[in-house]
């Protein structure tokens, strides 16, 4: 019998902002635990709550594999690996006055702005340990800024946002990225419908489309890649990969649920325009013959399943006039939007700039953007930048249709 065990220790402290001003808060923290054995190509699963009792735990784990639940014993062999970011980026009594005065500096740069939403600071730390030797332990810190803004008087419930995630604060830099965001939102400006590069957070260009990436709906033949595997049908300049690095992703953790740890820690689903790889657990790998990519998740108390934690593509240019220097619409907000079976993209923009030679211009009305999924990913493909605009952000640029 084989056994694995799995513990995560997360803290966290949410601020609760209206109107510009904190008016709750709450702290929590949590620890669970997981084990699981193997034996027979059956899984047993037990987890709890609180500090765990691993002997009781794999007792009950092994009562469990009487449930005759299907599941290979693919451990991962011996490897000891830490990777541990404990440095603090502000400590917690001094959250609430640190963000409170924040909050009044950007009420003061932008007057016309009412903030509300969340921010939050938290810690997560993550240790796995296996029977044959593996031994990982990871550990980060995130602060969180999610501010939704009313333009006052609007009458809408929101009309911009202002965000950052990050492992630092730097109270100076992220009010003139916010005051900068907020001069062009009252600058109008406009563009003729027509062919444009569209700049797209990776969430944005990646998440509707995420699912034609899952091994279950590719063997289905549901997947817009199905039968692609191994094939160069991408642009040979875009990379995407699940981000689990912690340089890029702060607080994340560099290994998976079941212990696999990627090479440089980014899981890779297309590799300069190859489709090699597909969203996996060690079931589905084996079950369907495929690569296991080393994204699993799992509930501390069930069978892992498929996991993704940020979209990560590899930049192309040093700064987004190199990536676009000419005109190109900045999409801040666009909810709204599906693929058809044949993998036609359109959705409308509720908020966007107007970029000219790498600077915001100003803010353009409601727009539609659409286009092919192989095309947004091939042909239309340009290339992507790393933290101009925004430092904790990619933006990838895509040519597309751009319509009022």
């Amino acid at each position: 019998m084989e056994k694995e065990f799995l513990t995560k220790t997360s803290r966290s402290v949410t601020l609760n902002v209206t109107g510009g001003k904190i008016d709750s808060f709450r702290e929590q923290e949590e620890t669970i635990a997981t084990v699981r054995v193997y034996e027979n190509n059956c899984i047993g699963v037990a987890g709890c709550l609180g500090t765990p009792d691993e002997k009781a735990l794999t007792d009950k784990a092994t009562e469990a594999l009487e449930l005759k639940i299907p599941y290979p014993c693919n451990l991962d062999g011996a490897l000891e690996k830490e990777d541990l970011h404990e440095e603090e980026i502000i400590p917690v009594p001094e959250l609430i006055p640190t963000m409170q005065a924040f909050l009044d500096r950007l009420g003061e740069a932008c007057p016309r702005f009412a903030f509300s939403n969340k921010i939050s600071l938290s810690y997560n730390k993550t240790e796995y340990r296996n029977s044959l030797g593996r031994h990982l332990t990871s550990s980060g810190r995130n602060l969180s800024i999610q501010l939704i803004a009313q333009n006052r008087g609007s009458g809408n419930l929101f009309d911009t946002a202002f965000m950052y995630d990050g492992n630092h604060f730097d109270a100076d830099a992220l009010l003139a990225q916010f005051k900068r965001d907020y001069d062009a939102y009252y600058v109008p400006a406009d563009i003729e419908p027509g062919r444009y590069p569209v700049l797209l957070e990776t969430s944005d260009l990646f998440g509707t489309f995420l699912r034609h990436f899952v091994a279950e709906m590719y063997v289905s033949g549901a997947s817009l890649v199905s039968g692609k595997l191994g094939q160069k049908v991408f642009s040979e300049k875009l990379s995407f990969r699940n981000d689990m690095n912690p340089a890029t992703n702060p607080g994340v953790c560099f290994f998976d649920d079941e212990g696999c740890v990627a090479p440089d820690l980014r899981p890779t689903l297309i590799d300069k325009g190859t489709l090699t790889c597909l969203l996996t657990s060690k079931k589905s790998s084996s079950k369907f013959g495929l690569p296991n990519l080393g994204t699993a998740n799992a509930a501390y108390d069930g069978v892992p399943g498929l996991g993704f934690n940020r979209f990560y593509v590899d930049p192309t240019a040093k700064s987004l006039k190199e990536l676009v220097p000419g005109k190109a619409v900045y999409v801040v907000m666009a909810s709204g939007g599906d693929t058809t079976p044949g993998g036609h993209f359109a959705t409308p923009v509720q908020m966007a700039y107007l970029v000219e030679d790498g600077k915001l211009v100003g803010r353009l009305p409601e727009l539609n953007i659409g286009g092919n999924f192989f095309d947004m990913l091939g042909n239309d493909y340009i290339g992507a930048v790393s933290g101009d605009l925004h430092p904790d952000r990619i933006l990838c640029a895509v040519n597309m249709d751009v319509n009022k």
